[in-house]
This record gives structure tokens, sequence and C-alpha cells, in this order.
């Protein structure tokens, strides 16, 4: 949308009146001179001519004062003397009709249009009472005879009046004009004025409703509260409508407050941010800070009120007074040395009391000085890096560093700082310890470790004694081993910073003696070769101190020393103890290490003659156990046989006479001469499994389990059996003894799962697409058994059901784990009472092989 136009230039009005009054002025003293001489000529009464004359004196005198500025009273002097003169013409003429009658019409249109109303009305008085008085005049006869006769005077006096009245007509037009524009800016003013106003109250307006702060309104002559904005109702907890048309005294806590603020703002007509204490819906009080403003309209003054609630900032600036007062008790009495510099330049702006670890300066000696004066860096870069840093980070953590101390000594020092603003001024908060004490203990443990280290034996006792000697500065180490003859043999000698020989010392009368005596550090801080005189060899190295420490096996026995001599007394620190008490006990873990490998060496050295002899005792052994249960078992077989045939030949014989418990007894005899019978045969097969070479041959396991299972279902005709066997398993194996493997494992599935309605029995292998070995498995859904006895399902005649329950000799399991482990494999079982069970077994041939190889016999059997 355009802006309107603004209005165009007008001239002011001063300027025009003056131009108009300076062009009739002009006319007057124009027209008048030129009719001057034609009256003079024409008329015979002077009269007239004085008229005509004073007429144009009156229009150059005007003319003048108007250039000279003298506008004010110009128009009067002009209407009244051009009536005036009008008066005198029609006197001169002897009738009011002559041509100076029209100067009276001319005078009182330019009183009209040029001076007020009073002057108007006067020069209208005026003008009807001349008229009046020189009509009855000329009716009476008092005046001479006119002469009518119409001549270039009367032309020229009539079209004076007319461009006269017209120049006034004109004048009126143009102040018509400038009234008529003056009040359309004004009405062009007073629109924009009002845009702007309705503008500026919908910003108000906006401002009022979206202002953070609570804001009300009020009249200032009844206090009522006109309006409120949401801040107001957050804050008070009021709505809108709970306090519009109220005064506010309910808003304030002290009524004594609320009249002395009122008091003010009366007399100031505005506050500025007094603070004063509200009271809230809920009765709770809060501090503020209120501002007011009274508006200037005397019929409806409203107060616009700002409150802002102080009572989160007040909270805030005391945890800050707290915090500061915190910050100020924890660096003024913190047991670490922290200190305030600037960044700029270093300067020490606080420093706390505490000692200071590591320049030994006080506070005074600090304070107004630089880091790099007082000696806090040894040279500008070492600061400039540090500041760098620290300007890039914010704040250092464990910044270690190197400082002067007061009496000149270099200290090592680390550091933590952080980066704060004080008045507007980067700054450094640091504090900082004396860290050459760790240092020191560092470098000790660094040697300590070293000398720890190494591939063991000659090696391991060469760093362990010099970095020792280093760690603790030790003239001579040595560690060594106790012979029988209470002799040591060194294993390992550093003295005077190069290795040296290995030599052996006695024990008596020397001080490693009492050392191997105690088991703590044997001590001698000084004048050691005096104590034991008859060591020579100290008297001889001049050695003054001495300290050794034993060196024992797990049972306390003594097995070698570690010691360390000086040729200068000392004083023996806590760690230089504890460092030592470290070498030792790792000069005896070593120690002991090569005495169990040499034992290790003697034993494998005599180890592979007990083995081959005790595996020859076994073979053996085992031999003539199964020599003598095939012997037993065989010649058990012939009595068996005499009592199961006389039993059977009495049973006959007597068949008829023998009483119902009689019969019971004979029938007894006979099932346990079949029971025996029974054993023996698995005690046979048993014995032969162990006997006799395995014949390896590809054989198809899942064959074999069909043909088995085919022949349990025979056996068992009542019986629908299920089975589900995975096709192709081949394995390299004794055909024979893995028939007997299956004829158990799928005997007993058969066996155990006779009181299942939906019997299922299963045989497959795990790990089939897999590495060897691979296992094969047996899976029913029989009765199953309890894991916690499985450790005697594979021993001989271990059963763990009642035969009362399911048949059996408990051979079975025994038979099948002796042919599994001979051919290099394994067996176990998986079972929980009502759930099946599960064997796996693995043999050494098991997994896919060669199907152009012919199958044994026995598979297709």
């Amino acid at each position: 949308m355009k802006e309107p136009a603004p209005p165009s230039p007008v001239e002011p009005e001063s300027a025009i009146r003056k131009t108009t009054l300076n062009a009739i002025a002009l006319l007057i003293g124009v027209a008048a001179t030129l009719l001057t001489p034609l009256v003079y000529l024409s008329s015979t009464n002077p009269l007239e001519t004085w008229a005509t004359v004073l007429v144009a004196v009156i229009g150059w005198l005007a003319y003048s004062l108007v250039q000279k500025g003298y506008t004010t009273y110009m128009p009067h002097l002009m209407v009244y003397s051009v009536l005036t003169a009008a008066s005198m013409a029609v006197m001169a003429f002897g009738s009011v009709r002559t041509a100076g009658g029209f100067l009276f019409v001319a005078a009182v249109a330019g009183a009209g249009i040029l001076l007020g109303r009073a002057a108007l009305i006067g020069s209208v008085v005026y003008s009807v009472v001349s008229l009046g008085a020189l009509t009855l005049a000329e009716a009476r006869g008092w005046l001479h005879t006119p002469n009518f006769t119409v001549g270039t005077k009367v032309w020229l006096t009539h079209s004076s009046v007319l461009v006269v009245v017209a120049m006034l007509v004109f004048y009126s037009r143009k102040r018509a004009n400038i009234a008529l524009a003056q009040k359309m800016e004004e009405l062009q003013l007073r629109k924009r004025t009002e845009h702007e106003r309705d503008r500026s109250m919908e910003r108000f307006a906006r401002i009022f409703r979206t202002s953070p702060s609570p804001m009300l309104a009020q009249s200032a002559r009844t206090g009522a509260i006109l309006d409120v904005n949401p801040a107001f109702e957050r804050c008070y907890g009021y709505t809108s409508e709970q306090v519009l048309g109220r005064v506010d005294a309910f808003l304030w806590a002290d009524p004594e407050q609320r009249a002395s603020y009122l008091e003010r703002l009366f007399a100031r007509r505005r506050t500025d941010q007094e603070r004063v204490t509200g009271l809230r819906a809920d009765g709770s009080h809060f501090e503020a800070l209120i501002s007011s403003e009274m508006g200037d309209d005397p019929q409806d003054r409203l107060i616009i009120t700002t409150v802002a609630d102080i009572t989160t900032q007040n909270e805030a600036i005391e945890r800050l007074r707290r915090s500061e007062e915190r910050f100020a008790k924890a660096f003024n009495f913190s047991p670490l040395k922290m200190t305030i510099t600037r960044l700029s330049d270093g300067t020490f702006l606080e420093v706390n009391q505490a000692r200071d670890p590591v320049q030994g300066l006080h506070k005074i000696d600090l304070l107004g000085k630089s880091t790099l004066q007082t000696g806090g860096w040894l040279s500008p870069a070492d600061r400039q890096t540090f500041v760098e840093r620290i300007q890039r980070e914010g704040h250092l953590s464990a910044y270690d560093t190197r400082m002067r101390h007061a009496d000149g000594q270099v200290i090592d020092a680390r550091m933590w700082a952080e980066l704060i603003e004080i008045d507007g001024e980067e700054c450094i908060l640091s504090c900082f310890v004396n860290t050459t004490e760790e240092k020191r203990r560092e470098a000790q443990l660094l040697t300590l470790t070293r000398g720890m280290a190494g591939p063991g034996g000659d090696a391991l006792f060469q760093a362990l004694t010099m970095h020792m000697a280093q760690a603790i500065g030790a003239d001579m180490v040595t560690v060594g081993e106790l012979h029988p003859e209470r002799s040591v043999r060194t294993l390992s000698v550093w003295k005077d910073g190069a290795a040296s020989q290995n030599f052996s010392f006695p024990l008596d009368g020397a001080p490693c003696g009492d050392a191997m005596q105690q088991t703590d550090l044997c001590v001698h801080l000084e004048g050691v070769a005096e104590r034991y005189p008859g060591d020579q060899a100290l008297i001889d190295q001049g050695f003054q101190a001495y300290v050794g420490q034993s060196l024992r096996d797990e049972d306390g026995t003594a097995i070698g020393l570690l010691n360390a001599l000086w040729r200068r007394p000392i004083q023996l620190r806590a760690d230089t103890q504890a460092l030592i008490a470290i070498f030792a006990s790792r000069a005896t873990a070593e120690l002991i290490r090569l005495r169990r490998d040499r034992e290790i060496l003697h034993l494998n050295s005599t180890l592979e003659q007990r083995v081959r002899k005790r595996t020859a005792d076994l073979e053996k052994l085992n031999a003539e156990l199964d020599s003598f249960a095939y012997s037993v078992s065989h010649d058990l077989k012939s009595p068996l046989r005499a009592i199961d045939g006389f039993t059977r030949l009495l049973t006959e014989q007597l068949q008829g006479r023998l009483q119902p418990d009689e019969q019971q007894l004979f029938e007894r005899v006979l099932a346990a001469t079949s029971r025996m019978g029974l054993l023996i045969a698995d005690l046979l097969a048993l014995a032969r499994v162990s006997q006799g070479t395995l014949h390896r041959s590809q054989t198809d396991l899942s064959t074999l389990a069909e043909t088995v299972l085919r022949l349990e279902q025979e056996k068992h005709p009542e019986r629908v059996l299920r089975w589900r066997i995975t096709p192709g398993l081949i394995c390299l194996c004794d055909a024979r003894l893995v028939r007997t493997v299956l004829d158990n494992l799928l005997g007993n599935a058969v066996k155990y799962t006779r009181d299942r309605t939906d019997t299922l029995i299963e045989f497959g292998q795990h790990n089939a697409d897999g590495d060897p070995p691979f296992a094969f498995y047996v899976r029913d859904n029989g009765v199953g058994f309890n894991m916690q006895y499985a450790d005697k399902l594979f021993k001989p005649f271990q059963r763990l059901h009642m035969p009362s329950q399911f048949e059996g000799t408990g051979i079975g399991l025994a038979t099948v784990r002796r042919i599994v482990e001979r051919h290099g494999g394994s067996i176990r079982a998986e079972s929980a009472p009502g759930q099946g069970a599960v064997f796996h077994f693995t043999l050494a041939g098991s997994g896919p092989m060669n199907p152009a190889l012919p199958l044994s016999p026995a598979a297709a059997a």
C-alpha cells in the first residue's frame, strides 16, 4: 500500500497579504496620480482635486510603508482613507451618483477581506452614515449642482475601483485556498496521528499481554484494577476475573508500604524499581520490584505498573553469596597452595595462606609480582605453552612442570588450573603440589620394573642386581644360592656400576651369616667391617654399610641371599626397604623356579623309563585279568549246565507229586541258573572285547541300526516300535564290535520304552558337516534316569533300575564303553526321569568316508 502523498507546499498568508497590499497601494497611487490632472482640468471644484490628491498620497504612502514591512495597520489606513476620499469626492461632485461613490464599495470590500470584524463593522457604519449624510445634503440642495458629463475620468475611476475589487476577491480566494489547504493538512496530520495512536495502542496491548513480567493497569482516581496480563495471573495466582474492578490493596503484604508507595507515585507521577513485599492468592509473600507510570489524561488518568518477582533472584544472589563465601573459605583455608594470576602477564592477584611446598615463598613475596619474576616458570616459553593450552582447553588437570625454589633448586611440580573471569578480565585459578619425591619414586619403580623383567635365569639375576644397585645407590649388590656346606655361590654380582665375576663365600664370621639366620632385613648402617673383623673381603673393599635379605622356600627354608653394600654410611628410608623387599621377593621366586626346573629335569630323565615299565606291568595285568575272566566264565558253565539239567530232570520225574512251595523252589533254582548263565555269557563277551585285534573297515551304521531294530520288533511283535535313523552314516570301525554296541544301546532303548504307548527311537550323528570327531547318538523317549547316578552306568554289574522293573545283568553298557574306548572314542549319557535318555558316543574313525571303498560284510548282515 502506497503512503499518501504529502500536501503541496502552500505560500504563507503573510506573504500573500503583503503582495496584495503592495499591489493595491501601487494601483491606488498610480490611478490617483493619473486622475489628479484630469480632475484638475475637468473639475471646477478644488475639493474634488484635493480628494484625488489625497487618494494618491494615501496610495503611495501605503506602498512605501508596505515595502518597509509595515503591514499590520496598512489595511486600516487604506480603507478609512479611501472612505474619507470617497466622501470628499461626493461632496466635491455634488451628488452621491458620482464615480467616487464606487470607492465606498471598494473600501467596504477591502475591509471585509483585509480587516477584522470590528473594523469591518466600523467601515460599514462609516460608509452608511457618510452616504446618508451626503444623500440628505444632495436632497436638500446643500451641495452644488453636479456635472454629469461622462469622460475619461469616470472610466478611469470605475476601472481602478474594479481592479482593486478584483484584487481583493483574488486575495480572498487565496486566503480561502490557504485555509482549505491548512485544514486538509491538519486532517491528514490527524489521520496519521490517529493511525500512529492505534498502532501504538496495539503494540502496547501486545507488549502488555506477552510481557514475561506481571503488569496491571489501574485508575488513578479510584485505584480500581482495569486490566492484568497473563504473567500477573501466573505470579499472583489470581485470574483476571477475580481482580478486575477491585482496589489493589489485597496485593500488598504491608498496607503502610502501599500507602507510602502511592504517595511517592502521585508526587513524582512515576516510580522505578522500588522494593516491596507482594501477597499471592495462596497467602504467601514474595519480594518484588515494582515500577509505575501515571498518564497525563486529566479526565481518566491511568497507572501502568510492572512487577518483577525477585524471590528467585534473591535466592540466586544468596546462593551466589554463599558460594563465594564457600569459595573464599576453601581458597583461604585449603591445605594446598592456591593462587589467582592474571592471564595476560601472570601477575599474582590473590594467594592463600597455605605453605608453599614448591617454591617456599610467602604471600607477601608473590602479590603484585609475575610468575616469571618469582620463578614460577623457568622460561617465558614454558609459560606461553601453558597459556596456549589452558586457553584452548579451559582447564588443566595434573599439568606437570618445573619451578625454581627460593634457594635456587629446580623442583618438579604438578599443577591444576582453571580459566576464570574477574571483573571482565581473564585470570587463572591454580593450585600445585611438589612432585619431586613422587618423580623419584617413579624412577625407582621404573628401575624396579626393569629389574623384574627379563627372560629369567642368569639374565634376570643380572638385570635385578644392576637395577637394584641403581635404585638404592649401592656400590655392590649380589644374589646367591645357598649350598649345603654353609656357603653361598653368587648367581649375579653388580659392582661399581658393572657386572662382575661370580664367586663363592662362606657364611661363618660374615654379616651374610646373620642375614641367613633371620627372616627380616639384616641392616648395618655403618661400621660393618669393624663388627665382622673376620670377613677380610669387607675390610679389603672398604665397605661400611650392609643390608642383607635371606631368600626362603615356601616352607621357610633358606635357599639363597640378596645383599647390598656401601662404602659410606647410609640412612635407610622406608621406601628403600620396600624396594629391597620387592627385589628379594622377585629373586626368591626366580630361585625357586630354577630349583624346580632342576627337579623337573631330573624327573624327566627317569620318567620315560618308569612309564615304559608301568605300561608293561599294566598290559600284563590286563591280559591276566582277561584270561582269568575267560577261564572262570568257561569253567563255570559246566557246573551250571549240570545244575540246570539235574533240576529240570527232577522236576519232570516229580511232576504231580510236588507241593506248590516245592514247585516254586525248583522254579527259583532254574531262574537263578539261567541268570547265572546270562552273567557268564556277558562276562565272556566283555572279556572277548578286550582280546584280539581290531579289524577296521567302512561300516554303514545306518544299515546296522535298521537291522537291530527290525530284529527287536520281531522279538516283540505285540509292540509298535517307531524309529528314525539318519541314512548314510558310514564309519571306519570294527563292524562286529560296533554291532555289539548298537545291539546294547538300541536294545536298551526298546527295553526302557516298553511302558510308552508311542515308542520313538532315534539314531543319528552330530556335527555332520563340521570337523571330526563326529558324535553318534541313540535317543529314546523311555523312562529315563536320574543323572545323579550316571557314574554307575558304565561299570560292570551296576544297574539303575530294579530287576523286577527291567531285566538285565549290568554288563551291556560296560561292554559298550570298552568297545568305544578300544576305537579311541568316548561315551556319555544325558537323561531325566520320565523324559527319555540320549547316549552320545564317538569312534576315532567316524565321519564322512570314501563311498567307493567296499562295505564290511557285517554291515549288510
